[in-house]
């Protein structure tokens, strides 16, 4: 991967502060490493990725978050919390008229529905979820591709500049119908009067980052329901205290971010010369640094391995760290609290049909989870 490895929390949660490696760099790498003229295959993909957040440092990045952040206030999670609620149980009504008494979890509640409370959020139609599914998945394909190769691939990315145009046809065309009359969702509130001035995004701006809102609020709520349930059937004393106490989801959930977060790792090259350890990582290398050894890093965490929901001390970093931290954090956790909340209080008896001991893991761990979960109620 010609890349360095940082794996110890200390290491991590210091150097993903400030501004000594940064993230800017990373798409530029790749595209040069590229024969000559073949990037003009991956035009269209990098003219949308390289404006998101994530592959700009500040100020650029400070401008872009500042604005999204609206997505995430307090007001807006409050005011689709009960809506995730309707969601899940409607779902799970499905599942219930569908199947006698077995479904996969994953295709059936983990997959589909943080899709849904995106369209829900966003003010999409929910008959257009399957689409917005398609796409996210589209997505994900190429960019779990794109982190650890040295090169994108070619092939993936046919299907991936598809869903991306697709998707940017949808939310502009969307935009121009809120702009003539707004709507009580999130995609109208996040429209810009005065699109470039004072910090506010132009249109072509906004749709970017939505669509980096889409992937990512889709594909880690996912894994982390996934991997939170997988680790809960491994553990049914803890299973069964917290169907006792359902207080004790956010416990649970920080616990299975720490073990088995969705995103193992985060990339960044070095802006400067810098040696760690008495290693000496010169300025433009690339850079892993592993939340996942974090988490599991024996220095910090007593018998780190161990599925401990009553852990104090330090926290874990599944989130990132840094002005790059996840934006979407909190609304993550209550979204996912109130996902598990439900299906754990109409199947208080779901028992796995799966092999827990080799469960069907992403076999790109860019993003890190159970791709299928047969289970019994």
């Amino acid at each position: 991967m010609r890349s360095w490895f940082i794996t110890r929390y200390d290491d991590i949660t210091k150097y993903l502060q400030g501004d000594t490696f940064i993230t800017s760099p990373l798409i530029w790498h790749k595209m040069k490493n590229l024969p000559e003229g073949e990037d003009k295959h991956f035009k269209e993909i990098i003219d949308i990725i390289s404006t998101w957040m994530i592959y700009n440092d500040r100020p650029i990045h400070t401008r872009l978050r500042k604005y999204m952040n609206r997505a995430f206030w307090k007001e807006e999670i409050e005011a689709i919390t009960p809506e995730i609620k309707k969601i899940v149980t409607s779902v799970l009504d499905q599942v219930v008229e569908k199947h006698s008494n077995e479904f996969d979890f994953v295709s059936e509640v983990a997959h589909p529905i943080p899709a849904l409370v995106l369209c829900k959020m966003l003010g999409i139609p929910g008959e257009e979820v399957e689409r917005f599914i398609r796409w996210s998945d589209d997505i994900a394909q190429f960019m779990q591709n794109f982190v650890v190769s040295h090169v994108p691939d070619k092939d993936i990315s046919d299907q991936t500049k598809k869903s991306m145009k697709e998707m940017y046809m949808f939310l502009s065309e969307a935009i121009a119908e809120r702009r003539i009359k707004k709507r009580n969702d999130l995609l109208s509130r996040l429209i810009s009067d005065n699109p470039g001035e004072e910090g506010e995004l132009c249109d072509d701006e906004l749709i970017a980052q939505t669509i980096h809102l889409i992937f990512g609020g889709h594909k880690i709520p996912q894994f982390m329901l996934s991997n939170t349930l997988h680790l809960l059937f491994k553990h049914p004393k803890v299973f069964d205290e917290l169907k006792k106490d359902l207080s004790l989801i956010p416990k649970v959930l920080d616990e299975a971010m720490r073990l088995e977060g969705p995103i193992q790792y985060i990339t960044r090259h070095a802006a400067q010369d810098i040696t760690i350890h008495n290693q000496l990582i010169r300025e433009g290398d690339s850079v892993y640094f592993f939340l996942g050894s974090a988490g599991r890093d024996e220095r910090v965490f007593e018998n780190p391995e161990k599925f401990d929901i009553n852990r104090t001390g330090k926290q874990h970093i599944g989130f990132g760290g840094g002005y790059h931290a996840c934006i979407a954090a909190a609304f993550a956790r209550v979204e996912i609290a109130e996902i598990l909340k439900e299906v754990i209080q109409r199947f208080s008896h779901i028992t796995p049909l799966y092999n827990l001991e080799r469960p069907e893991w992403t076999p790109n761990p860019t993003f890190h989870g159970i791709v299928t979960m047969p289970i019994k109620y």
